[in-house]
């Protein structure tokens, strides 16, 4: 068969020139990349804040429950006096 006569096969160089650009047309810019990192920092401060907030919460949590359970302890011991009931403690 005559190499003139033959069909290409595979990827031209017109092809391989194609999906290059579109690779770099997909590839993200030096601006989407300060966009986003920009995004991120933003993020961050938020979840700083609301990681203050929780604590705030789960201190003021912590010490409701701990006034809860002192005055349940009390109330628990009155009761004990009164029917003269043994604390197991």
């Amino acid at each position: 068969m005559n190499k003139e006569n033959q069909k290409p096969s595979g990827t031209t160089i017109d092809d391989l020139a194609v999906m290059i650009k579109n690779g770099f047309d997909n590839t993200a810019s030096k601006k989407d990349v300060e966009e986003i990192h920009a995004n991120l920092t933003e993020l961050g401060g938020k979840v700083d804040k609301i990681d203050e907030r929780l604590i705030v919460v789960e201190k003021k949590l912590d010490r409701a429950l701990y006034t809860e359970l002192t005055h349940l302890e009390a109330r628990v011991t009155r009761l004990e006096q009164k029917t003269g009931i043994k604390s197991s403690s």
